[in-house]
């Protein structure tokens, strides 16, 4: 895992987990081992915490950094402003509630000049690294406007800053119905 090597090479590692529901929490020891603390986000209800240090946040994830820095979940063990690396897994959704909140809302609390980087799970087909190009995300330089296109499958792990999320929420709904469609099929199949 990165935090695990993070931690192996001498940094801390402040991990943010956002679900939605209570029994969607997963591998919880494994994220423990791989952090220094550990602030729990759910929207249903509290994630029961088993470190000292470690933190617990009903609401969605923006909120609970935003509460952590504040000291509204108590004593902070790393504050934002010693980050210099955020590393983003997970819907496309959340990554780009994260992006845009660093922009605003946690702009006062993050280090200047820290990278962001989005671990981009574009769909993919082939999986044989730039072939069929369903996995192709599109990248916006905000400064210049100048748009360029990278294969996710071959980097998954992109500058935040880049990402056009809403090209990705896009390319993620293209496979919709077959896969609503596969689900169907499997259910059936199961059933007898």
């Amino acid at each position: 895992s990165i935090g695990k090597a993070c931690l192996e090479n001498n940094n801390r590692v402040l991990y943010f987990a956002g679900y939605r529901k209570l029994n969607d929490v997963f591998k919880q020891a494994l994220i423990e081992r791989a952090s220094s603390a550990v602030v729990w986000a759910c929207e249903e209800g509290l994630i029961k915490t088993n470190r000292d240090q470690d933190k617990s946040f009903h609401g969605n994830i923006v909120d609970a950094i935003i509460s952590y820095q504040r000291g509204i979940l108590g004593d902070t063990m790393i504050n934002l402003d010693a980050i210099d690396k955020i590393i983003t897994i997970g819907s496309d959704k959340m990554m780009k509630a994260v992006n845009e909140a660093r922009k605003t809302i946690l702009r006062p609390y993050l280090k200047s000049g820290h990278m962001a980087i989005s671990s981009v799970n574009s769909p993919m087909q082939c999986m044989m690294k730039e072939i069929c190009a369903q996995c192709v995300q599109r990248h916006i330089n905000t400064k210049t406007g100048e748009e360029n296109y990278v294969y996710s499958c071959s980097n998954q792990d992109q500058d935040m800053e880049l990402v056009d999320f809403d090209f990705l929420s896009e390319r993620l709904k293209q496979n919709s119905l077959q896969e609503k469609l596969t689900a169907k099929w499997i259910d059936h199949v199961q059933r007898y």
